[in-house]
């Protein structure tokens, strides 16, 4: 027992708290993956938190360009952000998508794929060929955007209904408003510069 007293000439025994950095250090060191099977179920948890971020990220961009006035989301927003103009499109129109098919109840959330841009490649479908994508079971979790692609190009186009005419023309005319501010922004610096 006298071995735990303290002495004066030596200083006290470090005490970890919850939170300190070397606690931190040796969870993960504890906790890290040693088989396969525990890397991909890592793996996985983390790509599931990946998903659910990409949705909030999307949804965080559609407010800002909402809320702020018009120009200022590409000079304030978009142009600081550690991702591309087409990235932000493209979590924008994937969250929108998402989130209006779960709506919709149509296409709920835990069954889309996990990846932001097979999520927005999915949005791009016309009506007539997401129905066939879902009756052929092609719209699931694991979806790959490869597979997606391939799959496409397996169907020939149908002839376009004005539903379906109605959507493109929408989705084209985001994209051509999307390009006109980008132009405008460069059109700006170039005159400034």
């Amino acid at each position: 027992m006298a071995s735990k007293r303290l002495r004066l000439d030596s200083a006290p025994e470090a005490v970890l708290l919850e939170g300190d950095a070397r606690v931190k250090a040796l969870e993960l060191v504890a906790n890290e993956p040693r088989t396969p099977d525990d890397y991909v179920d890592e793996i996985g948890r983390l790509w599931s938190r990946a998903q659910s971020a990409f949705l909030d990220i999307g949804r965080l961009l559609i407010k800002a360009k909402e809320a702020l006035p018009h120009g200022e989301y590409m000079a304030s927003v978009e142009e600081r952000l550690p991702f591309s103009a087409r990235t932000a499109y493209q979590l924008r129109e994937a969250a929108r998508w998402a989130l209006e098919m779960h709506r919709r109840q149509t296409i709920t959330l835990d069954r889309l794929p996990g990846s932001y841009s097979t999520i927005y490649l999915l949005s791009t479908l016309d009506p007539s060929i997401l129905e066939a994508a879902e009756g052929e079971g092609i719209i699931r979790p694991d979806l790959r955007r490869s597979e997606l692609i391939a799959w496409r190009k397996t169907k020939s186009a149908p002839v376009k209904d004005r539903k379906t005419l109605k959507a493109q023309r929408d989705r084209i005319l985001r994209e051509r408003a999307r390009l006109d501010e980008e132009l405008r922004r460069i059109e700006a610096e170039l005159d400034n510069s």
